[in-house]
């Protein structure tokens, strides 16, 4: 089984600057973003059968996954979605 490994490192603020410049050219911000930031808030649904476990454990690489989801505390606006991966 492969897991997935994040590498997460720091910074300098010149660098920041430097990827942002260079990405806004090609990317556009996230809208639930507010000062750059935001709170994500997940729950993930799997089967009676745990079908979405044993996928993982199994190490399948096309899964369906299905999760409601809200942003920056805000329940006014909640999105199911479907994903597969």
């Amino acid at each position: 089984m492969n897991f997935r490994h994040e590498w997460k490192i720091e910074i300098s603020a010149a660098d920041l600057f430097a990827l942002r410049s260079r990405l806004s050219v090609l990317m556009e911000p996230d809208g639930h973003a507010v000062n750059g930031r935001y709170l994500i808030r997940s729950l993930y649904f799997d089967t009676p059968t745990d079908k979405a476990l044993r996928e993982k454990i199994d190490g399948v690489d096309r899964r369906e996954k299905f999760r409601i989801r809200y942003y920056n505390g805000d329940t006014g606006y909640i999105s199911l979605e479907e994903r597969a991966s």
